[in-house]
């Protein structure tokens, strides 16, 4: 029965770490539609910050690193920021003013594999 426990936790925690960076793109496509709209009353209640520091501070505190970045249509930078074994994760915006947002973390990261498509010749 453990034998059983062990393989379905290395079979999870691979499947995890493939599908971390994947997952990315859906996230931006969310995240991008949450920031279409007009964003400054949505930063009265973020928490902004120097970019450096809170890249430097989720790396230090969480050892996150970002794993995926898209271009906003109101010309900000969002970034999501992950662990690598996916236990926490962090949504930063950057406004093209330069104010760096924290717009959500949590716990327990799930990255979703994208379908590649075949080419057409």
């Amino acid at each position: 029965m453990s034998s059983l426990i062990k393989r379905i936790r290395q079979s999870f925690s691979v499947l995890r770490m493939r599908s971390v960076i994947s997952c990315g793109l859906s996230v931006l496509v969310l995240a991008a539609a949450m920031v279409s709209f007009q964003v400054t009353d949505a930063f009265a209640q973020n928490a902004c910050f120097e970019r450096g520091a809170l890249v430097k501070h989720l790396g230090l505190k969480f050892s996150e690193v970002p794993v995926a970045a898209g271009l906003a249509a109101n010309g900000s930078v969002l970034e999501v920021f992950t662990s690598e074994d996916g236990v926490t994760w962090t949504i930063v915006l950057t406004q093209p003013n330069g104010a760096t947002c924290v717009m959500a973390s949590g716990q327990a990261w799930m990255g979703i594999p994208v379908k590649k498509k075949e080419k057409i010749s």
